[in-house]
């Protein structure tokens, strides 16, 4: 008998909804959860998805990170953890549609790494988020600890991977860690409505956007090399070009909604 999916996907119009559903283990990952992940994420690339969601099934865990019980022995073909966990972060940056995590309980390790790796991360106020790999006697992956350096800077990378103590949403949203916090009443649906926000403008021009921030962010200490540089002018050209950049315009002037096709 196949187990149940530990990934729940759900479309909502151009957004999708990527669930963890392992409840019974405050949403922890194991190999086959991480297996799901990766594959959910390649589909949403391939798919006409504008805006991707992830959450944890109930309200009290985002992710607890990566099954303790699980990381005995190696799992299929002799997978480790940390190259298993490293694939689906990997997937979910390759998305090229807009990410975000609704981080709606506890987030940790590999969990807390999932919404640093996510574009835009909304908190409920009950949410505490940490990295306590040194608590278990683990040196983390270096591509892990570069995503937090990126994303909150090297004295809050310290604090949070030295200690292994977690933050509150508050302190999260000091750090820049979270984006925004909301009521555990409000969060889920502001969540949604940023999802849905940015799935309502031109899917050219916002995957364009994420992929030049990209590119940027990789390459701010060397520069850009000329394929870059040539890749970037051609995602500006193609969205200058594009039927929805007419749309665009014949809405403003029309005063009415934008209907973009992604072409």
């Amino acid at each position: 008998m196949t187990p149940p999916a530990k990934i729940r996907v759900e479309d909502r119009g151009f957004v999708r909804v990527l669930t963890i559903d392992n409840p019974g283990k405050r949403n922890a990952f194991d190999y086959g959860s991480l297996a799901e992940l990766t594959r959910a994420c390649a589909r949403a690339a391939e798919e006409r998805v504008r805006c991707l969601v992830l959450r944890g099934a109930g309200d009290q865990a985002f992710s607890s990170g990566f099954d303790i019980d699980a990381m005995e022995g190696d799992g299929p073909d002799g997978d480790r953890p940390d190259l298993a966990t490293e694939r689906a972060m990997e997937a979910v940056e390759a998305v090229p549609c807009p990410t975000v995590a609704f981080v709606n309980g506890a987030a940790f390790g590999a969990g807390c790494e999932l919404a640093a790796t996510c574009d835009l991360r909304i908190a409920s106020q009950g949410a505490k988020l940490g990295m306590p790999p040194a608590k278990l006697g683990v040196v983390y992956a270096a591509a892990g600890v570069r995503r937090f350096l990126a994303l909150v800077g090297p004295a809050h990378t310290r604090e949070m991977f030295f200690t292994g103590r977690p933050v509150d949403a508050e302190k999260a949203l000091a750090m820049g860690l979270v984006d925004r916090v909301a009521s555990p009443a409000d969060a889920e649906a502001a969540a949604l409505a940023l999802a849905e926000e940015i799935a309502g403008n031109a899917p050219l021009a916002v995957q364009g956007m994420k992929r030049i921030l990209r590119l940027l962010e990789e390459t701010h200490e060397r520069g850009l090399t000329g394929a870059e540089r040539v890749e970037i002018a051609s995602l500006r050209t193609r969205a200058f070009e594009s039927a929805d950049l007419r749309e665009g315009r014949a809405a403003w002037a029309g005063r009415r909604p934008p209907r973009f096709r992604g072409e």
